[in-house]
């Protein structure tokens, strides 16, 4: 059986990323972010792509090229 997507509202993605669902629907109309439109203009986020869309903006951070120190 195949697995049954969840959703989140914009409120709970809001609560979840830590900020405001303004920033939630901005992110929406420069389309940023995973969504999905559903009849009575209803707008929901898939949890799988939001995790996968969070994973491509992890940074790693600028490493130390070769022959590079820090002083102490």
């Amino acid at each position: 059986m195949p697995r049954v997507e969840s959703f989140l509202t914009a409120a709970e993605l809001s609560q979840w990323l830590r900020v405001s669902r303004n920033t939630i629907y901005a992110w929406v109309s420069r389309r940023e972010v995973p969504f999905v439109k559903l009849p009575g203009n209803t707008t929901r986020f898939p949890r799988g792509a939001i995790e996968e869309w969070i994973r491509k903006r992890i940074s790693s951070g600028k490493g130390l090229s070769r022959g590079t120190y820090l002083e102490a």
